[in-house]
């Protein structure tokens, strides 16, 4: 009784959201990626909900994110790649067709351990900002032309995640005031530092087209690169950011 109540409560809530016809998540084969891919797959589980197209993207799969091909359209991309990159909006349009691609979560990213200058090595510099920040700006850039298709598609709708949106994963470590406490993990700080001011200048742009583009910060939590001992579960957190997502308007 208390299940089909809870159930219902659900199906309740989703039925009063405006949910993304489509939804395309980098680095999904495990973290917080795998626990979006699991959130979307869930709620078109529930009947009376209008089914969202889920679409991952990783470098490799992993034995998790295999579980769920039959829910899910994978393609294999690494973000640093931009002829993969290429490749997969072209993937993408076939599978989405004349609705486009309604929100694109930026979720992929690596962390090193390098500290300071001496710490932290050129090559991890690049490596990390390839990924972090670079691989973003090549993602948005090839796929704003299904994100716009998106917002004409469902002109009827407010600018929303519902509608056409991007969404960056950013950490409270790219804070430059939060900086003051300790430079570790300095490539990775540089790197989301530098993804919130790609996010706000493409937020700028994105918007004449309808678009939204934001950033959240999941929290600390259970991950490869959260660690165990964060507060946080993934699934919490990625409950958290779609709550911030259902709210995000123009």
């Amino acid at each position: 009784m208390v299940e089909r109540y809870c159930i219902s409560l659900i199906h309740y809530y989703f039925s009063m959201k405006v949910l993304p016809k489509s939804v395309l998540i980098t680095g999904a084969n495990r973290g917080l990626g795998l626990e979006f891919v699991r959130y979307f797959v869930k709620k078109n589980q529930l009947p009376g909900v209008q089914p969202t197209t889920v679409i991952s993207c990783s470098r490799k799969i992993s034995s998790e994110l295999e579980n769920l091909l039959e829910d899910i359209h994978h393609i294999d991309v690494d973000v640093t790649n931009e002829v993969q990159v290429k490749d997969a909006a072209s993937k993408v349009s076939k599978i989405v067709g004349n609705d486009g691609l309604s929100l694109l979560i930026n979720n992929a990213a690596i962390m090193r351990h390098g500290k300071g200058i001496a710490g932290c090595s050129v090559e991890e510099m690049k490596e990390t900002l390839d990924t972090n920040l670079i691989g973003i700006h090549a993602m948005t850039r090839s796929f704003q032309p299904l994100l716009k298709q998106a917002a004409e598609s469902q002109a009827h709708l407010p600018i929303s995640c519902g509608r056409a949106a991007v969404c960056n994963l950013s950490a409270e470590l790219g804070s430059i005031k939060g900086t003051n406490r300790n430079y570790l993990y300095t490539a990775y700080k540089v790197s989301k530092a530098g993804l919130n001011m790609l996010t706000k200048c493409s937020a700028l742009d994105l918007i004449k087209d309808n678009i939204i583009c934001f950033s959240v910060h999941p929290g600390w939590a259970q991950t490869g690169l959260g660690g165990p001992q964060a507060p946080l579960s993934a699934e919490a957190a990625v409950e958290d950011m779609i709550e911030i997502m259902d709210n995000c308007t123009k």
